[in-house]
């Protein structure tokens, strides 16, 4: 956590090195990261319209029940209503729940999307099907679309430290910073500078 780090060097706080190592083991406790909590936000928000879709489907059956006690419509469309009534709410609760399951699937490490909306606008939809948890379709089409619009996705990179002290010098003649750099900026740098050892 080298934003923590700065952070605390910033505020000259001592024992800058202990006090992120306790705030990194505590932290996990308080705190979800934001990609466990938007999964979190998408389930709760598929639940929260698969309760809307039944409770208007049952107020529309409540509705045509109370037109039948009427004798506004006979028992054979009451039945029919309330069929196409079902069947109506429980395609919108597979639509939902696709819709949910795949938005978690795109924010999963393994696809890593920058923006569900900006990724599905690109996918061919009527390709993908949901066969219980696995999406059969899509992996072909994310492989893809990585390679003709990767700005769509998070790149993670992994900052590199060096220690070696020969390097140091010509670092600092550079006004390198080599616990700042990504791992491709270091394999540029020590392209361009062979040698530079860390």
């Amino acid at each position: 956590m080298e934003w923590l780090k700065e952070l605390l060097k910033n505020a000259k706080i001592e024992n800058v090195e202990e006090l992120e190592e306790k705030i990194s083991k505590e932290l996990p406790k308080h705190f979800k990261p934001a990609k466990e909590f938007n999964e979190i936000s998408e389930k709760l928000k598929n639940a929260n319209e698969e309760i809307e879709t039944l409770k208007t489907s049952n107020a529309n059956i409540q509705t045509e029940y109370d037109n039948y006690k009427k004798g506004s419509i006979t028992q054979e469309e009451y039945e029919t209503k309330v069929k196409e009534i079902q069947e109506e709410a429980d395609n919108k609760v597979k639509q939902s729940n696709f819709d949910s399951k795949l938005a978690v699937k795109l924010m999963s490490k393994e696809i890593n999307a920058k923006d569900v909306i900006d990724i599905k606008a690109n996918l061919d939809m009527s390709k993908i099907n949901l066969d219980g948890e696995n999406f059969i379709g899509l992996e072909e089409q994310i492989k893809n679309l990585k390679e003709k619009k990767d700005y769509l996705f998070n790149k993670e990179e992994t900052v590199i430290t060096g220690s070696g002290e020969g390097s140091r010098q010509k670092v600092e003649e550079d006004n390198i910073e080599l616990d700042k750099m990504t791992y491709s900026q270091m394999c540029d740098y020590l392209e361009k500078n062979p040698e530079t050892k860390i």
